[in-house]
């Protein structure tokens, strides 16, 4: 076989095999995840989107985006995001429901797993929409009771999540809050997987290559 064949083979072997064929996110118990809590330290926030930081703040900020028009609420300190003040109540810490934020690393990061408690929403079903690094969507749909709702996600066999939107039907849900992640590396692309496998092959190749005898006369 000549070394072009042989180049090309282990190119097409490289793609063939490039990237892990089984990566996925899945719906894990909340309580596996030992990540790093989400704050808001910066002081009250309120605005469509929110910023939080890792406690250790070792990783890029945590960004929390409500629907179009929605006003989210972040308590320095604290770690929950809740729906605006209900002035048409009496009581003047009632907020307004909840019906969908998406939850992303800042600066273009992802990570390898989520926590989080959905606190409030009897009867409501709340359905979580993970994109990965690659932009492939996996999508759960849970009910909720009223009181705690813990949740649990993790990317598996090299798999990074880069946001998450949660949306419910009903009235919607009190606030988000205990939200722990564990900030992760973006996997490399397949290609890049394929380039950098076919080049040790041909690196490989090339050292195995035979010497062509030098023939010495006495």
């Amino acid at each position: 076989m000549s070394s072009k064949a042989i180049a090309a083979a282990a190119v097409a072997a490289a793609i063939g095999i490039a990237g892990p064929a089984s990566a996925e996110i899945v719906i894990v118990d909340a309580s596996s995840i030992q990540g790093s809590n989400i704050l808001f330290n910066s002081g009250d926030q309120s605005g469509n989107q929110v910023t939080g930081i890792t406690n250790d703040a070792a990783s890029a900020p945590v960004l929390f985006t409500g629907a179009a028009g929605a006003i989210l609420n972040a308590l320095g300190g604290q770690a929950r995001v809740q729906g605006a003040l209900n002035t048409a109540t009496p009581n003047p810490n009632d907020v307004l429901p909840l019906k969908s934020l998406t939850l992303a690393m800042g600066n273009g990061g992802t990570f390898n797993d989520l926590e989080f408690n959905l606190f409030g929403g009897k009867g409501t079903t709340a359905t979580f929409t993970l994109t990965d690094n690659a932009g492939t969507q996996f999508t759960f749909d849970r009910a909720l009771s009223n009181g705690s709702n813990f949740f649990g996600f993790q990317g598996i066999n090299g798999q990074t999540i880069r946001d998450v939107t949660i949306a419910v039907s009903g009235v919607g849900f009190r606030d988000l809050r205990q939200i722990r992640l564990v900030p992760g590396a973006a996997v490399p692309e397949p290609t890049s997987w394929a380039l950098m496998i076919g080049g040790l092959g041909l690196v490989g190749m090339m050292g195995r290559r035979r010497v062509k005898p030098r023939t010495t006369y006495s």
